[in-house]
């Protein structure tokens, strides 16, 4: 089970039974990484060919 830490978002995602939810349970804080961190990770400490090393 999965769930989004975009800001504002609450889905939450079972790869198990591929069901996905608008909302789950309560998380422990933070629920989301700060609205002015970009993404992917913290600005300046992610490699420009991020998605290609996912494989």
């Amino acid at each position: 089970m999965i769930r989004s830490f975009e800001p504002g978002e609450t889905w939450f995602y079972d790869y198990e039974t591929s069901q996905a939810y608008a909302s789950g349970p309560p998380l422990a804080p933070p629920e989301s990484h700060p609205a002015d961190q970009p993404t992917p990770g913290p600005e300046g400490r992610v490699p420009k060919d991020w998605a290609d090393r996912l494989g």
